[in-house]
């Protein structure tokens, strides 16, 4: 049952959409008198929805990317904000151990190997995942790490961080840097990622939903890198996705989805012994992503573009993919109480009271690949 500051969200969502402007305001303004946020973590909430529908109706667009919002509201850089989610939030650290432990999987008993790494931020996932290997005996002798990432100042970091990491576990390992969005990798650094060695393994962390919106001779961008990556022959690819609908959904549909998964989030959160200022902090990270999914005006500008484990099954298979088997025995057995884990071909979902958040997808070459 919808409670009325239900209501006043859904109907200042419907005003907004029909340009009935000072409706929206005042459904919006009778909705802040409902909330205490100092006191009330739920009505905190709710504030955040609000905010981003206010947003709507000032008119901004999602140009911005959320990375870079502390660029005009002065706050923690978004990637700052991640590392504090990453160290708190058990929805995150759950898939962060479900991806590592497939991909150690994909990479153990080879003398050699190259992992690509879409999205790889600080590298903070490839220096568990060498940590994981070593402390299993499974390193490789050589491992080549090419990290793709849009910033230049993340790959740096990420170098570093991981290169450090390899010393202290005492493995061979060479770091490639390549800045730019994934989907702009041009068809030279296409060619030469074919020659990298093999056997190779892709791992994309919370990353592909931000492939920009946009068609190449009638192929989806998402779909197109799908298949470069499928065209370079690896023995396995994983990725890391929010389980929800922020892509295709329509505008109030978008609404409906995002609040049924972020106050499922927001849930989770408050159940926790995090401290205030990092319990804010880490809903200031997914309050940016609700202002861009929310409360952009401009569809073409969104850069939150979620899609749940059924749609992105459906691109891999189309790019010549098929699920990998045998999920139940690779699965680290001690995530965080709080949250639990819903495997299906192909797919781990991690829960939270019941309902999967997070998906973590395991993809080997379909037949005849």
């Amino acid at each position: 049952m919808r409670t009325p500051k239900d209501e006043l969200l859904l109907r200042a969502m419907d005003h907004a959409l029909s340009a009935r402007t000072l409706a929206a305001v005042e459904a919006l303004a009778e909705l802040y008198r409902l909330l205490d946020a100092e006191r009330i973590p739920e009505d905190e909430n709710y504030a955040v929805f609000a905010t981003a529908l206010s947003r709507r109706l000032e008119g901004a667009t999602g140009a911005l990317h959320p990375y870079r919002a502390s660029e005009v509201d002065g706050g923690a850089p978004q990637i700052e904000l991640f590392r504090r989610l990453m160290k708190h939030l058990p929805l995150a650290s759950a898939a962060d151990a479900v991806a590592n432990a497939l991909l150690a999987d994909f990479l153990r008993g080879h003398a050699e190997a190259t992992l690509l790494d879409v999205g790889i931020g600080q590298g903070r996932q490839e220096c568990n995942l060498l940590r994981a290997l070593a402390k299993a005996g499974a390193l490789p002798r050589h491992l080549t790490v090419v990290g793709v990432d849009p910033s230049g100042t993340s790959l740096v970091e990420a170098r570093d961080a991981v290169l450090a990491v390899a010393e202290e576990v005492g493995l061979s390992l060479e770091f490639v840097k390549l800045e730019s969005p994934v989907e702009d990798l041009d068809a030279a650094t296409w060619a030469a990622l074919r020659g990298v060695t093999r056997p190779l393994v892709v791992n994309a962390a919370f990353a592909l939903h931000h492939v920009a919106e946009k068609e190449t001779s009638g192929v989806e961008a998402r779909d197109a890198v799908l298949s470069r990556l499928a065209s370079l022959g690896p023995v396995g690819v994983v990725l890391c996705e929010p389980h929800v609908d922020h892509h295709r959904a329509p505008a109030r549909e978008r609404l409906i989805n995002a609040w049924n998964h972020f106050s499922r989030v927001f849930q989770l959160l408050d159940t926790l012994e995090v401290p205030g200022a990092e319990r804010r902090a880490i809903k200031r990270f997914f309050g940016r992503e609700v202002d861009d999914i929310v409360g952009t005006v401009n569809e073409s500008e969104r850069c939150e573009r979620h899609e749940p484990a059924t749609a992105w099954w459906e691109r891999l298979r189309r790019a010549g993919f098929t699920s990998r088997g045998g999920l139940a025995s690779v699965c680290p057995g001690d995530v965080h109480p709080a949250v639990g884990l819903y495997l299906e071909e192909g797919t781990v979902g991690i829960t939270f009271r019941g309902d999967v958040l997070v998906s973590v997808l395991a993809a080997v070459p379909g037949e005849g690949a």
